[in-house]
């Protein structure tokens, strides 16, 4: 499972999977059978089959550690510096909650 601190792993965790991944493309270069590495490696054989199609596809690279997972922000530039400015700035509520970003429409100052 996945999670946006990259799985609660530490930057050394991750190195050592990397390196993992590694061992395991050295194996297939070498034409030793998917069973066989999982064993040796101690990961399953459908990590060393995922990994195997990786590297058919693009290489080692493919297979390198690329930080943790997300996404980037899909809002433009306008919209994030507006949504900045209504968390840095008191705002009212409207039955306990924020109804957007502003006064409701019709509120008087």
């Amino acid at each position: 499972m996945r999670y946006a601190d990259g799985g609660g792993l530490t930057t050394e965790q991750c190195k050592r999977r990397e390196e993992i991944r590694m061992q395991a493309v050295d194996l297939l270069e070498e034409h030793v059978k998917v069973p066989r590495i999982g064993r040796e490696l101690r990961v399953s054989e459908k990590s060393v089959y995922q990994w195997r199609r990786a590297w058919k596809a693009g290489g080692r690279e493919a297979l390198r550690s690329k930080g943790a997972p997300g996404y980037d922000c899909r809002l433009g530039p306008h919209l994030q510096a507006r949504l900045a400015a209504c968390w840095t700035k008191d705002r009212p509520h409207t039955a306990g909650r924020t109804t957007r970003c502003g006064p409701p429409p019709g509120h008087a100052h």
